[in-house]
Formats: structure tokens, C-alpha cells, sequence
């Protein structure tokens, strides 16, 4: 590994490239939450930002110029970050909209079928199969949603309700695929601004959960 550092790749949406609701600006590097958890794990890590607006997993969205779907993504992604010592795998919530109508189990499903490619990828293409990968189940959309400039685009309360049952079907899939899990919704929420984006004190309770939980699969 370059200069013997371990490297951590972020592969998220918008709460992992730090968008904030209240400006619709992306949060400066002190209160993102990849950028916090680099401050808090030190010199002897290196953070890799692959976090974007609206991405999904494996749904299509014609509305938003093909280039949101993960699992397209994720292979060149990373081949272009290899080698690293942690992929971190943080999505789920933009396919949560109504326009894809599909539960949380079906959301995991996709889950599944991007950690087969990326497992065969990093094996055979990357020759890094000791690189390890940390599921996170992400934070609920919060109770006000249908307050949300965001309403238009989930089912209210149901969408609210499918949301809290991802981290059950995420912790059975990386069992699966013997990956590490952390439910992010247990240490962090969304902000009141829009019940979808993390508010700064969010991004920073985040952050330490995720640097400790580094620290323990990176040492163990």
C-alpha cells in the first residue's frame, strides 16, 4: 500500500459526498463525515471520497442522465482505487424513491448482486482479495418526510417505514458475503431541514462511529 497507509474508499450517495439540505452546497471537509473520520484515524490511513448526489444501487433513473446507478459504477471505481485495504459501502436511501416502488428486501437484492461483481472483481482483475468491505446500513428518513422539499419523490410514512427495514435485510447480506455491518441509523439520523440529509452533528457522530469501527476491522 502507497507509503504503507491504509486506504479506505467511501462508495456513497449524497449523505457520503456531504451534501448539505440547507444551501444544497456540499459541507467543507471539517464536517463531512469521510473527511472527519481521515481527522480522527490520523497519519496512518488515507480516505478516498467516492460519494455522489442521487446515486442508487442497481436502479435506473432516466431523470437523472444515467449516471446514477452503483453497480455500473463500482467495478471501474474500483479498479481506479486499487489497491486498498477497506471498501465502504454506504447506499440504499435514493432507491427508497416511489418511482422504483421496491422493498427493502428487493433493495438488498441489488446489494447482493453488486458484492458478487465487486468480490469476483477485486479476485480476479484487482488481485486484491484480502481487501476487506464494510456494509452500512443508512440513517432512516426521518417522521417528517412529508414536510421535505424531497415529499414528491417517496410514499411518506411507508417510505419512512422501509427505510428502518433495511438494516435487517444489509446485515443478512454481508453476512452472506462475510463483510463487516454497521447500521448507521444507530449512531446518527437525518437533519429536521429535510429528513433525508444528515445535519453537521450527524456527520460527526458518524464519523467517530465509523473510525472506531475501522480501526477494529484494519487492526484485528
Amino acid at each position: 500500500m502507497a507509503e504503507n497507509k491504509k486506504r479506505i474508499v467511501c462508495f456513497g450517495d449524497s449523505n457520503t459526498w456531504g451534501y448539505d439540505p440547507v444551501t444544497g452546497l456540499r459541507y467543507d471537509t471539517d464536517t463531512r463525515w469521510p473527511m472527519r473520520m481521515q481527522q480522527l484515524l490520523g497519519a496512518d490511513y488515507q480516505v478516498i471520497e467516492e460519494g455522489q448526489n442521487g446515486r442508487t444501487i442497481a436502479c435506473e433513473d432516466p431523470w437523472e442522465w444515467g449516471t446514477k446507478k452503483g453497480i455500473d459504477y463500482i467495478l471501474p471505481m474500483v479498479e481506479s482505487q486499487s489497491p486498498f485495504d477497506l471498501l465502504i459501502i454506504m447506499l440504499g436511501s435514493n432507491d427508497l424513491k416511489k418511482k422504483f416502488h421496491l422493498p427493502a428486501g428487493d433493495i438488498a437484492g441489488s446489494l447482493q448482486n453488486m458484492l458478487m461483481r465487486v468480490r469476483g472483481y477485486l479476485r480476479y482483475q484487482c488481485h486484491n482479495e484480502a481487501a476487506k468491505i464494510l456494509i452500512v446500513s443508512p440513517v432512516h428518513m426521518g417522521d417528517h418526510i412529508e414536510k421535505s422539499p424531497f415529499s414528491e419523490f417517496f410514499e411518506g410514512k411507508a417510505s419512512v417505514e422501509n427505510s428502518k427495514r433495511l438494516a435487517h435485510w444489509y446485515r443478512l447480506v454481508a453476512e452472506q458475503f462475510e463483510c463487516e455491518f454497521l447500521d448507521a441509523s444507530e449512531v446518527a439520523e437525518p437533519g429536521d431541514f429535510d429528513s433525508l440529509h444528515m445535519a453537521p452533528e450527524g456527520h460527526r457522530a458518524l464519523a467517530e462511529a465509523m473510525a472506531e469501527k475501522v480501526r477494529e476491522i484494519l487492526q484485528s
